[in-house]
């Protein structure tokens, strides 16, 4: 029996339909193309602040407020100011290699084994002596680190959401202190010392929000969240589990979905601000019954909890097409310049920017510049016609896919990709196109849900980072029957092609994590005009198939097509698509040069790239894979990493990205580790439960502890 109580498992029964609001085949029916463009595009460029003044001072004092949020971790990502930084130095450059395991808990270790349902994204906190864990089979654990146990156990009905959990402190009545995670359509309030439900907030414990990714935060008497399925600030009361208010996100007449703030909240109780990132709007890859900039999307928001509006804005991307949503949680320090310190915010973004700015006013630090970009060659989108640039701090990865990029690891399949690489379409912020694929960099990352790490003593930020080329498609499909008049066309298209195109000429698109299983193109062209060309139309099937046609087949078929996309686009009976998945070679690893995941580290203050290195092993060779997990940096001199599907927890020296430790674990580690301290001895704790792509081979459920000897 599930331990999230009746009202919950009442409510799942009763509302059973489950929404996935990341899903990236979503269907748009081309009905409703023709939307008035009622948003304005803004275009100007941004100076930065930091022009003001003379130079950045270096000798780096960290503001009470940020040794205080360093000196706890009661929140994922460690903290309010999500900086996952801790004020500890137990365990150091001069101590590490005496770093060893503890202990570990198998968290399938039962007679009957449960099944593994997702990887943890949630970063673990910690209080008291008592370590809280997320695992792959719908639990929530406090794990004793003293007596190395389980201390409680708490079952959901569902597995809990990705993004983290917050534990308050009641002050009036510490036993009433509750772990606030999100879980399916709600939030529930846990007892931090029993895991049982608190029955007097919400119903039973329960408070029903709408869907919640990103961790909780307590500001004054309210429990605050972000919902992703209807964009909302919400406030919930402490004392009774009520929704005082609800804010909108989104300006009341949008024209788009989407948009959600999944990656990542933070909170300065101090200015009263909250600040979120938020996704890109929906349908993701085409945005022609959306048009204009998609106000709000791919953004910074700080949002004025005094007031319950927002305070100010920043968009990266606007009008979306490539999935280049703000994923990575916004993160809060002080930077010190001459005689003063300004309290800022921090994004980093999928497609290589960091982006500062001054928490109060919304002011970048740095200048901004907006330059032309492609436009698409989609009679129906309106992309934007320019796109932000920063040259200062220095970008964390390469944007432009260009064909030098393409690996020769493997001869045979790289002459071929060479050979048809006029095929594709590739360049910054070229748009997805129905007569070619499209390939990008920066879909999962750059910077993706992982985020970045501050380290307040040295300005320094750090961060992993993916370089992995993405395959963009668009395409159409419908119901619509062959012209009537055109059966013999159609016996011959059936005999020679439906086996591989399918009888209405949809084709065979299918993913699973991420990685292309079938593409056998759709055949339905109205958007792309060389198709009405025979020539074009030959030479096509020819470079595209082994077995030969005579040329009264061609002839045939292509008629029946031009006819078949007449009938098609005259009843308006048809729905634009669109697919995404790695781009690979046979062997599953990216056609483009390695590393494909590294660690890089910036200076705040010079706005230098300090260093960066591959992180990720094949065959016992650093080659630099894909990054989903995260890590955490310590004023020991360390970094701590994981998420690379060799299993391994890496100790890095901060000051030059040398790896000094490592472990093999039983499977990846899919979120950042934490570094905690009890009884005066330092600890690290990473949970291993594997990745949810492709490359990510195993699936388990395991935290491992280690200490000093």
């Amino acid at each position: 029996m599930a331990d999230t109580g009746y009202y919950f498992a009442y409510d799942y029964i009763k509302n059973k339909i489950e929404n996935d609001f990341t899903d990236n085949q979503v269907i748009v029916e081309n009905n409703n193309i023709n939307i008035v463009q009622n948003q304005k595009y803004n275009f100007e460029n941004i100076v930065g602040i930091q022009s003001e003044f003379i130079e950045i001072d270096n000798s780096i004092i960290p503001t009470k407020n940020q040794i205080f949020e360093s000196n706890k971790w009661t929140r994922s990502n460690g903290g309010e100011f999500s900086n996952k930084f801790a004020n500890l130095n137990d365990i150091n450059i001069k101590n590490i290699n005496n770093l060893t395991l503890d202990f570990k808990i198998n968290f399938n270790n039962s007679i009957f084994k449960k099944n593994w349902k997702n990887n943890v994204e949630t970063n673990p906190i910690f209080y008291d002596g008592l370590l809280y864990v997320v695992t792959p089979f719908k639990e929530l654990l406090a794990i004793n680190i003293i007596e190395k146990k389980i201390e409680w156990r708490f079952k959901s009905l569902k597995r809990i959401n990705s993004r983290g959990m917050t534990l308050w402190i009641n002050k009036k009545n510490q036993n009433n202190s509750c772990i606030i995670i999100p879980i399916r359509n709600g939030i529930f309030c846990i007892n931090y010392k029993t895991g049982k439900l608190n029955k007097e907030i919400g119903k039973g414990g329960f408070v029903k929000t709408g869907i919640v990714k990103a961790a909780p935060v307590v500001w004054e008497d309210y429990i605050v969240v972000a919902t992703v399925d209807d964009q909302k600030i919400k406030y919930i009361a402490l004392n009774n589990g009520n929704i005082k208010y609800e804010i909108d996100i989104h300006p009341l007449d949008r024209k788009f979905k989407g948009g959600s703030p999944w990656g990542g909240i933070s909170l300065d109780s101090k200015n009263n601000l909250l600040f979120l990132t938020t996704g890109n709007p929906r349908p993701a890859l085409i945005g022609s019954t959306r048009p204009g900039p998609n106000k709000n999307t791919n953004s910074l928001i700080a949002f004025d909890l005094k007031n319950q509006k927002i305070s100010w804005t920043f968009q990266e991307v606007s009008h979306d097409l490539w999935d280049y949503d703000l994923a990575s949680p916004p993160l809060l320090t002080s930077i010190r310049f001459k005689n003063m310190e300004i309290d800022v915010v921090i994004v980093t973004s999928k497609i290589g920017n960091t982006f500062i700015f001054d928490r109060v006013t919304g002011k970048s630090l740095h200048d901004i510049i907006y330059k032309k970009v492609p436009s698409s060659d989609f009679i129906n989108e309106q992309a934007s016609l320019k796109q932000p640039f920063v040259n200062f701090p220095d970008t964390f990865m390469k944007l432009n896919f260009e064909k030098k990029d393409i690996d020769k690891r493997n001869l045979k399949e790289y002459e071929e990709l060479i050979s048809k690489i006029n095929n594709y379409n590739f360049g910054i912020f070229t748009p997805p196109s129905f007569s070619k694929d499209t390939i990008v960099y920066g879909l999962h990352g750059g910077a993706q849900w992982p985020g970045a790490v501050f380290d307040p003593y040295y300005q320094n930020l750090i961060l992993p980072v993916n370089q992995i080329p993405w395959l963009l498609r668009l395409y159409v499909t419908s119901n619509v029957t062959y012209p009537s008049n055109m059966e013999d066309e159609y016996k011959l298209y059936i005999s020679n092609c439906s086996s591989c195109h399918k009888e209405k000429r949809q084709g065979n698109y299918k993913t699973v994590d991420e990685k292309n299983i079938n593409f056998v193109p759709n055949l339905i062209k109205i958007y792309e005009n060389n198709y009405n060309n025979i020539n074009d139309f030959n030479n096509v099937i020819v470079s595209n198939h082994e077995n030969t046609f005579d040329k009264l087949t061609i002839v045939k078929i292509f008629e029946l097509f031009k006819e078949w996309d007449k009938k098609i686009e005259l009843s308006k009976d048809y729905k634009t698509n669109y697919q995404w998945s790695q781009f690979l070679y046979s062997d599953d690893l990216p056609v483009s040069n390695p590393p494909w995941g590294k660690i890089v580290s910036i200076n705040l203050s010079t706005g230098k790239i300090n260093w960066e290195v591959p992180n990720g092993y094949i065959y016992d060779k650093k080659i630099g894979t894909s990054n989903f997990g995260g890590l955490i940096a310590t004023s020991g001199g360390l970094i701590f990493v994981t998420g690379t599907n060799d299993k391994k927890i890496l100790a890095l020296d901060s000051f030059n990205g040398n790896e000094i430790w490592s472990y093999s674990m039983s499977a990846a580690g899919s979120t950042a580790p934490i570094t905690f301290e009890l009884n005066n001895k330092q600890y690290l704790a990473v949970i291993s439960s594997g990745g949810r792509y492709h490359n990510y081979t195993k699936k388990y459920g395991e935290l491992y502890v280690f200490s000093l000897q």
